[in-house]
């Protein structure tokens, strides 16, 4: 178990932001975020209207050892319309995973991803709208 005890995860979210990443930016609604995301290796994250989201199997590090199953908030991030991010903050562990899940394309059509290292594309974790 991972003590609690409110770290802040940072990102190389500025990179991002002037469009350094590898996926398209993108913005989504509410409406569209909605729902289930999964990952390749069994990550999910549920995302409901009213704030609040699950998370399964989720990293909150990029060692496979720190999974997670909680629930929490989330909001959307301003990232004045060019690339958004989604604040997660979990309930257990106190975690907060501040604009690390960004959207890529219009409306995520291209997923969600959380880029632990802007210098290693392979270094993230990619999520898609579960059929």
């Amino acid at each position: 178990m991972i003590a609690a005890g409110g770290v802040i995860a940072t990102g190389c979210v500025a990179a991002l932001a002037f469009g350094w990443g590898p996926f398209a930016p993108g913005t989504i609604t509410t409406d569209r975020l909605a729902g289930a995301w999964k990952g390749s290796g069994g990550e999910s994250l549920e995302f409901r209207k009213d704030g609040t989201f699950c998370a399964a199997h989720f990293p909150i590090e990029r060692s496979p050892e720190q999974r997670v199953d909680t629930c929490g908030t989330w909001s959307l991030s301003d990232d004045h319309g060019t690339d958004q991010g989604i604040d997660l903050d979990f309930t257990t562990p106190s975690y907060a995973m501040m604009g690390m899940v960004r959207v890529s394309g219009p409306e995520g059509r291209n997923g969600l991803y959380v880029d632990w290292n802007v210098d290693d594309a392979s270094d993230r974790l990619e999520l898609h709208r579960e059929s």
